[in-house]
């Protein structure tokens, strides 16, 4: 199972921010993208799941999971088809609860609308989900108080980029994109925050996790590094490419288009 990238190539208001990218990210592999400010990170993650600030366009552009062209779904319905994107500012959603938007969450995933609807796929039973929900709670240090509240309203940076962690590994999705989820965090939530990448790839999720720094890929090493620069790909290599950057910075690759 693969998530494939061919051709992408993102604008937004009639300026062009990515220039032709391809990638794929096979199922159980982590890809680090790196990458100086500006240079197209988030938009990346953001257009990969529909975003309709973005238009997107390439004469050859295909975005596919799992063999399926997923380049004209909107959001919604790329989520059911197993991706799963963890803002770098999660926004506050007053009114609903984690386990609210988990609990509809997993339940559509289980039974879609009725045109797309699973056959002897029945929907997750409160007690099982509940058991879920504070098992994976506790594996993240997430007191269950915090799981009354609205998501993210008056929580700080570092219990925001928890329970987004909490969510992807509640909803076990074939691919995920981690938007600088170590932004903010101290030492012991950048391994609790670690752990839960390892977990979700050593259950065959395809990860890419967007980051500024090396210091969270010393506890999640990645597969593979890619740098972006200028909007495009611009290099692609092993976890020692991580450390290069931490020493030298971007410079040799600014303004570099292969």
């Amino acid at each position: 199972m693969s998530l494939i990238i061919d051709h992408l190539s993102v604008s937004l208001n009639s300026k062009e921010i990515l220039h032709d990218i391809s990638l794929m990210i096979k199922s159980g592999e982590i890809h680090a993208l790196m990458g100086p400010n500006g240079s197209g990170k988030s938009t990346l993650a953001g257009s990969l799941m529909g975003n309709e600030t973005y238009k997107v366009k390439g004469e050859r552009l295909k975005v596919k999971v799992d063999d399926k062209d997923i380049t004209n779904l909107k959001t919604e319905e790329r989520a059911r088809e197993g991706l799963f994107l963890a803002f770098q500012n999660p926004i506050a959603v007053p009114g609903v609860t984690v386990p609210n938007l988990l609990r509809t969450a997993l339940n559509l995933s289980k039974n879609p609308p009725e045109s797309k609807r699973a056959v002897n796929n029945p929907a997750l039973s409160f007690s099982e989900f509940n058991k879920r929900l504070l098992t994976t709670s506790k594996q993240f240090n997430i007191p269950q108080e915090f799981l009354k509240r609205s998501l993210n309203e008056e929580f700080s940076g570092g219990e925001k980029k928890k329970l987004e962690m909490l969510q992807a590994v509640m909803l076990k999705p074939k691919f995920a994109i981690f938007d600088e989820i170590d932004t903010g965090l101290d030492v012991d939530a950048l391994k609790i925050i670690a752990r839960g990448i390892l977990e979700l790839k050593k259950n065959g999720t395809g990860i890419i996790v967007i980051t500024h720094y090396n210091r969270i890929l010393k506890y999640a090493q990645p597969d593979y590094v890619h740098i972006l620069a200028d909007g495009s790909l611009v290099e692609t290599g092993n976890k020692s490419l991580a450390l290069e950057i931490e020493k030298n910075g971007y410079k040799k690759w600014t303004n570099k288009i292969l």
